[in-house]
């Protein structure tokens, strides 16, 4: 069942599964991209996390349309317009002063991330943009296999900025 929690008058929505934790952090992170999309008048859907996924029925039936990807038993976080994302953050609570821990905590969320879906947002954890652009295009362009990779955004707390678009 699908619930809506915000609606804006241009036609931008927020629907979200009965299913979905809502006391979390990290639905709280989603949430604010999913609001980011709707205020641009798209319809958003965030889908809840399955321990058990394929054998699970409630899976099968809300992840239906993953079926025949190479996606199909992962769950990525929200649909817009029926486009799925994957939300990406990391643990704030660790030290992340030096740039060498940052870098390698970004190379680890898209590492996750691009198992999910080939759109990700990702929590700024510091790296500069031209960093993000680089590890993308070597991604694409020249790991082994080559890495199917179609946006990215960055959640800031002035809200997403669009880093790559294919």
């Amino acid at each position: 069942m699908i619930i809506t929690l915000k609606e804006y008058e241009y036609g931008g929505k927020i629907d979200v599964y009965v299913q979905v934790d809502k006391t979390t952090d990290d639905f709280k992170r989603i949430y604010a991209c999913c609001d980011y999309f709707a205020r641009q008048g798209a319809k958003t859907l965030i889908y809840p996390h399955f321990t058990e996924t394929v054998t699970n029925a409630d899976y099968v039936s809300i992840f239906a349309s993953l079926r025949y990807t190479q996606y199909w038993g992962k769950c990525p976080d929200f649909t817009v317009n029926g486009v799925w994302f994957e939300h990406e953050g990391f643990d704030e609570t660790k030290d992340l002063s030096r740039w060498r821990k940052r870098a390698s905590t970004f190379c680890k969320m898209i590492t996750r991330g691009i198992k999910q879906s080939d759109r990700l947002v990702f929590e700024d954890c510091g790296v500069t943009r031209q960093y993000i652009r680089r590890n993308i295009y070597n991604r694409i362009h020249f790991s082994k296999p080559k890495q199917n990779i179609a946006e990215v955004y960055l959640k800031t707390p002035e809200g997403l900025e669009l880093l790559y678009k294919r």
